[in-house]
């Protein structure tokens, strides 16, 4: 069973397998995975938010990718009604929430988290 640790929690969670062919399965460009929010299937029968970026789909499934508290990678096949994107506002504020807070000057200054450059 697969698991990570996201905000001091450890969830074990499903990775359910590909249920399409490879044939079926697409990829978006390099550099360019749309950043979204993905409900990951828990072993115990629910579902954790984890904010993510998709890196392959097919009609019916995404692959997400996200870090857990210790930025080690994980990856799932998720249902594509589990899924969903976020603007770059709302992956800007969860940056900021996951960032050491001795470490958020540097990065965001004196700008407010979510209010980005034009």
């Amino acid at each position: 069973m697969a698991s990570f640790t996201l905000d001091g929690v450890t969830y074990e969670y499903l990775m359910p397998d590909l249920d399409h062919s490879p044939d079926d399965t697409h990829s978006w460009t390099y550099g360019q995975y749309p950043k979204i929010v993905a409900s990951v299937l828990l072993a115990d029968g629910g579902t954790v938010d984890v904010y993510a970026q998709a890196d392959r789909w097919n009609p019916s499934q995404i692959l997400v990718s996200w870090q857990d508290d210790d930025y080690r990678p994980h990856w799932a096949w998720i249902p594509a009604g589990n899924v969903r994107r976020v603007t770059d506002s709302e992956w800007d504020i969860e940056e900021y929430r996951r960032c050491p807070e001795h470490l958020r000057g540097i990065r965001w200054g004196s700008r407010p988290p979510g209010f980005l450059p034009a």
